[in-house]
């Protein structure tokens, strides 16, 4: 009878969830696509940045971006060629990337050459992308910039951007009005539910990153509080506290990846070990 009443309880409460998700599943799905549009209204800035990648959805916007008057200059990135180009160019048959492409439809769009900056770095993501316009900013008194993707593209983009830039530059994101993604319809679509897939895989990744750099920055607070406790008790010399503390943070890093990036049974010990008797050479 027991176990009559839990089969029961079972079905009852798988019911009422089938239920749920069956009515609940759109406003669920819809959550999911709207997560990956970021958007604030346009406003006055420095700059224009316009991602790699469908260029001929983003390039038009970031032209009638600078034609309103919120930009003086448009920032173009870099992206690899497409695989089997190198054995086209060997039998002598060119033709242009996609950054030569923005610049012809720039130029079409009546956006002055002078207007225009590239960066000549290929990037093959945006992680790389935001390194490459990092450095490129160094020289650059950018105060705001717009960067211009598409939509699925932006909260990803957001959120490398604005970490790997720091709080010192405004970002306003602007997603391509006439790219056809629909967060409300996403998985009726083929394409836009490849582009949903790959956005959330990227965005495990960026979340991969920043929970390692989390665990790299406390092993380090840590291990300079452990030195600074060594150093009180005479055991290391002012001046060496500080290199011991650095290579207690990288000796962590290696001990949990091998020092190959890939976590490996056993290597804590040897690396550790090493760390010990590193730290008594100082």
């Amino acid at each position: 009878m027991r176990l009559i009443w839990r089969l029961t309880r079972l079905l009852t409460v798988g019911l009422i969830l089938g239920i749920g998700l069956y009515f609940g599943s759109p406003y669920l799905l819809t959550a999911v696509g709207r997560y990956l549009v970021t958007e604030y209204p346009l406003a006055r800035a420095d700059l224009v940045l316009v991602l790699s990648g469908q260029t001929l959805l983003r390039v038009p916007e970031g032209a009638r971006i600078y034609h309103e008057g919120y930009a003086p200059k448009i920032l173009l990135t870099r992206e690899p060629l497409p695989r089997g180009t190198e054995d086209l160019l060997r039998l002598g048959i060119r033709f242009p990337d996609s950054q030569e492409t923005a610049l012809t439809i720039l130029e079409a769009l009546r956006v002055p050459r002078s207007a225009i900056l590239t960066l000549q770095e290929r990037t093959n993501s945006t992680r790389a992308e935001m390194q490459a316009v990092a450095g490129f900013l160094k020289a650059q008194p950018v105060r705001t910039m717009i960067i211009v993707t598409s939509k699925s593209h932006t909260t990803r983009a957001h959120k490398i951007f604005s970490r790997g830039l720091g709080p010192g530059i405004r970002l306003i994101m602007r997603p391509v009005p006439s790219d056809p993604f629909d967060p409300s319809r996403w998985w009726h679509d083929q394409q836009d539910a490849k582009d949903v897939l790959h956005e959330y895989q990227a965005l495990l990744d960026f979340w991969r990153r920043r929970l390692w750099d989390a665990m790299v920055g406390w092993f380090a607070a840590s291990s300079s509080a452990v030195v600074v406790g060594l150093d009180h008790g005479g055991f290391l010399p002012g001046s060496q506290v500080e290199e011991a503390s650095r290579i207690l943070a990288g000796e962590f890093s290696a001990a949990l990846t091998g020092g190959n990036g890939k976590i490996g049974k056993g290597t804590g010990a040897k690396y550790c070990g090493g760390t010990a008797a590193r730290v008594r050479r100082l």
